[in-house]
């Protein structure tokens, strides 16, 4: 089985030791860390958000950090800051809990603009800067932010330039009945969520097996009309009648990377019109603004996109 896809079987048959109904997210996030990008997940409260982070970075034997976002937050809380040492005379570096492999950002949306732009550095460029230093994060850094959709009093909406930041906007919807049951069993039966070691949850891919999955999404084959597909796709979406913003050049390269992650998990070594045009609503929704008419009118970002995609011919 190619390594992708392989990759893809393993970490899904051991997620779902802890999480049931959740397999598009879980895809999502895998996508996520085979193109090195960072996860936007959005659900009401309960469904499982944080639990998945913890999954996929305990599977991939990742290390995990959480933070809490407040309106009190500041960027050092999550940085780090530089702290005088009495004994040495000296100040040192003392790091946030950004540096590791997978941090949660849950509740992202109550921290103000600020803290939040103190993310902006590490998602872009896989670093942070403090008094000049530049310190490098690991080729693993990972951001899952979360945020609900339903509760807005004491939120900051997050600015465009972060939210273009992310890989992906994926919707955690409620299980469906029978998973629920299926979660419920468990619970029934001691399953502990604290307790991902006792679930089962135990590292079963290396940095050997990652860079052997991501070598194989690196040698995707692009045709030209994919290339053009892909084009014309973003620019649907500048010009819908739907939409003030459209999709950035950021958004266009997330279809390229994004499809040819979908074609090797799907066990294909070139990318069809249909790996693209699965990932368009997850890589597209949240890097867009509607017009307010179209907001009147009931159209959400996801039909903006879908509407926009339906209007560019599929290459054959």
């Amino acid at each position: 089985m190619p390594a992708a896809a392989d990759l893809r079987s393993t970490v899904q048959q051991t997620i779902g030791r802890a999480v049931v109904g959740q397999q598009q997210v879980i895809d999502g996030l895998l996508l996520a860390v085979l193109c090195r990008g960072h996860v936007l997940l959005e659900g009401v409260p309960g469904t499982a958000k944080t639990l998945m982070a913890r999954c996929l970075a305990a599977s991939m034997d990742a290390g995990f950090k959480r933070v809490q976002f407040t309106p009190d937050l500041l960027p050092s809380d999550i940085i780090g800051t530089n702290v005088y040492r009495p004994d040495s005379g000296t100040f040192a570096f003392r790091p946030g809990p950004i540096f590791t492999d997978t941090l949660l950002a849950d509740e992202i949306n109550r921290a103000p603009a600020k803290t939040q732009a103190a993310l902006l550095e590490a998602m872009e460029e896989r670093q942070v800067t403090s008094d000049g230093q530049r310190m490098p994060l690991g080729g693993r850094f990972l951001v899952v932010a979360t945020q609900n959709p339903i509760e807005y009093e004491g939120t900051y909406p997050l600015p465009e330039a972060e939210l273009d930041r992310f890989f992906l906007k994926l919707e955690v919807q409620v299980p469906a009945p029978a998973a629920e049951a299926e979660m419920l069993r468990r619970f029934d039966r001691g399953f502990d969520p604290h307790d991902l070691a006792a679930a089962g949850i135990a590292a079963v891919v290396d940095q050997a097996t990652l860079d052997a999955a991501r070598a194989e999404v690196a040698k995707i084959t692009v045709s030209e009309a994919i290339v053009g597909y892909i084009g014309q796709i973003v620019a649907a979406t500048r010009m819908s009648p739907d939409l003030s913003l459209g999709a950035s050049p950021r958004g266009a390269i997330a279809l390229l990377l994004g499809g040819k992650a979908m074609a090797a998990l799907r066990s294909r070594d070139f990318v069809a019109p249909e790996d693209v045009k699965d990932i368009c609503v997850p890589a597209l929704r949240h890097r867009l603004i509607r017009r307010p008419e179209a907001e009147i009118q009931g159209v959400s970002e996801v039909a903006a996109v879908e509407r926009a995609v339906n209007r560019v011919p599929i290459p054959r």
